[in-house]
């Protein structure tokens, strides 16, 4: 009898002596992968955001000087359409739809279009943001001759 004392004394020291480092190790990776969640919804997040197309709403006279460039169109009948702009008349346009919307050619009459944005390429993104940068490099304090 005294042997099964000892052995369940030891195993309740043990017990013991153990169930803080654990219950602190299980709280710091529970600590971790909570971090590690929040920081993967933020990567996520950020990339959701510089996947969005950044587009500018344009008067529809102005749809002259964009044929052959991807456009988003509200139409009176609240469906929005995007696709490339393949024609532009006074009386209405005719743009290319994605394949996700089956490939089709669309016309539409100018009476149902409430908007028209003209959707900015990705290049002309880069472009853009790449000349600040350069022209921040040449405005350094040294003058190279």
């Amino acid at each position: 009898m005294s042997r099964i004392t000892h052995s369940v004394l030891a195993v309740s020291i043990a017990l013991a002596l153990g169930a803080p480092a654990m219950a602190a190790s299980s709280s710091q990776k529970a600590e971790a992968a909570k971090k590690a969640e929040v920081a993967k919804k933020a990567e996520a997040a950020k990339k959701a955001e510089a996947a969005k197309p950044i587009a500018h709403v344009v008067e529809y006279a102005e749809l002259e000087h964009h044929v052959g460039e991807n456009i988003i169109v509200e139409t009176t009948f609240d469906t929005v359409r995007r696709g490339k702009l393949n024609k532009y008349t006074n009386v209405g346009l005719t743009m290319q739809l994605g394949p996700e919307d089956g490939s089709i050619e669309l016309d539409m009459p100018r009476e149902t279009v409430r908007n028209v944005s003209i959707v900015a390429s990705e290049a002309a993104d880069a472009a853009a943001s790449a000349a600040p940068a350069k022209a921040k490099q040449e405005t350094g304090s040294a003058k190279k001759n």
